[in-house]
């Protein structure tokens, strides 16, 4: 088993490079995603723990994160409130524009409306500081030392320029991806490697090959973030590309150990499985209800889509189905996120419990937790490697897909299609050869 501090020391022994005493960092994280927001704030955990000065700036766009506890040992918050229309952008991520993956099929055309709206977000954050200024100048007077930012949050090479941070570390909560890679100057590969958003694994047909380079050049396209112009006068356009560039390194969410082969330079920095710390998910403590529900049975399934894509919005063909396959089970106890109280297709299961949310770390963690069925983002893949629990694993949209294929030819999971879940026979098979194949029981 690969050990949290494994996974920690890339990251420390790095700065200590170019800080060898304690440094001022400013880390800045819009709140808009559950598992973006956790490896940010890990970071932060990690260089406050080594004695540095952090300072976590967190524009808020999606209310519901703003009271989740993500830092102990980093104390100084910087909170930015949204107005009504970036509160509206937040709403979008908990309606219709991330619901519509549950029936469409994922491509780069499916994508584009996402990828808008995060641009939007980052976009209208930038405006709203430059309306008002007050706040960056109170930080200017910290005098950072470095900078650290999710490459997707664009707008916080504005906020770099602005305060005078000569040092910025780019990082990204997923594995990679090909735009930054080329800003650093590190090969992309694409006939070879599956693109970070491509539904295909190491394994590609020359067909597969050739829609994985359109893929990665369509991509680079879309995901081009708008222009933006500096907050010092005369407002000189800001080059992103050239400011990623001068970064001294890259922390991507990539564990060596789990992800496909890719060829990278010394400025990547991979520190994959962050975010899990196996010590403190074996320590923390379960609700009672949950002790109870885990001791009916000797085998317990747990199921969760993530914080993004809702089970509740799921088509109704598959929540039908998968009752009917857990009530096929009858000697296994089930456990499901599910954010609605509109259960009664369910409700008469005695082997099936809803929750609108689930202590995932601690079950997971928990030896009378079976096997997980997982939308397969990458802080469930992380968590489920460390914990070699074996999984049913079902990406939806965005990097699931290539996440899936990269633990599943691990063995020990079984990686099948979304439709899969509105097929009776093949989905019960499934879960009955997590139990039985001594590959994921091992």
């Amino acid at each position: 088993m690969i050990s949290y501090r494994t996974n920690t020391l890339p990251l420390l022994l790095t700065l200590l490079i170019q800080f060898s005493q304690s440094a001022n960092f400013l880390v800045y994280c819009p709140l808009f995603a559950h598992s973006h927001h956790k490896f940010l704030a890990t970071i932060a955990e990690r260089l406050s723990e080594a004695g540095h000065n952090v300072t976590f700036l967190a524009p808020i766009i999606a209310q519901k994160y703003e009271n989740i506890k993500y830092l102990e040992h980093t104390k100084d918050v910087v909170y930015i409130h949204p107005d009504e229309e970036l509160k509206k952008l937040g709403d979008l991520m908990d309606s219709v524009e991330f619901s519509r993956y549950w029936t469409e099929e994922p491509s780069v055309f499916s994508m584009i409306p996402s990828i808008q709206l995060f641009q939007k977000m980052f976009l209208k954050i930038y405006e709203n500081l430059r309306e008002d200024l007050s706040l960056l100048d109170e930080l200017k007077s910290r005098n950072f030392d470095a900078m650290i930012y999710e490459v997707i949050a664009f707008n916080a090479i504005a906020i770099q320029e602005y305060l005078g941070i000569r040092t910025l570390y780019p990082v990204f909560s997923i594995t990679h991806t090909a735009s930054l890679s080329s800003s650093i100057g590190e090969p992309e590969s694409p006939s070879t490697l599956s693109s970070a958003l491509s539904p295909f694994g190491d394994q590609m047909t020359f067909k597969e090959r050739v829609m994985n380079t359109v893929c990665t050049i369509l991509y680079k396209v879309v995901m081009k973030p708008p222009e933006m112009s500096s907050y010092n006068y005369p407002y000189e356009k800001i080059n992103l590309k050239e400011a990623e560039s001068r970064a001294p390194f890259v922390f991507l969410n990539s564990n060596p150990y789990l992800d496909f082969p890719r060829p990278t330079i010394t400025k990547s920095v991979l520190i994959g499985g962050i975010t899990v710390n196996v010590t403190e998910m074996k320590q923390e403590k379960l609700p009672v209800e949950y002790e109870t529900i885990l001791g009916k049975q000797e085998r317990t399934v747990l199921i969760s889509f993530g914080s993004i894509m809702l089970s509740k919005d799921m088509p109704e063909s598959y929540k039908k189905t998968i009752v009917a396959v857990i009530e096929s089970f009858p000697d296994v106890t089930f456990i499901w996120k599910y954010e609605s109280n509109d259960v009664d297709f369910g409700r008469n299961l005695k082997n099936l419990f809803f929750f609108k949310w689930v202590p995932q770390t601690a079950l997971l963690a928990d030896s009378r937790v079976s096997a997980f069925i997982t939308h397969a983002g990458l802080g469930s893949i992380n968590e489920l490697s460390y914990m070699g629990k074996p999984a049913v694993l079902v990406p939806i949209f965005a990097d699931q897909m290539r996440n899936a294929k990269m633990l599943a030819r691990h063995n020990g999971s079984i990686c099948i299609d979304k439709t899969a879940l509105g097929d009776f026979d093949f989905l019960r098979e499934v879960i009955n050869k997590i139990f039985s194949d001594e590959r994921c029981c091992s």
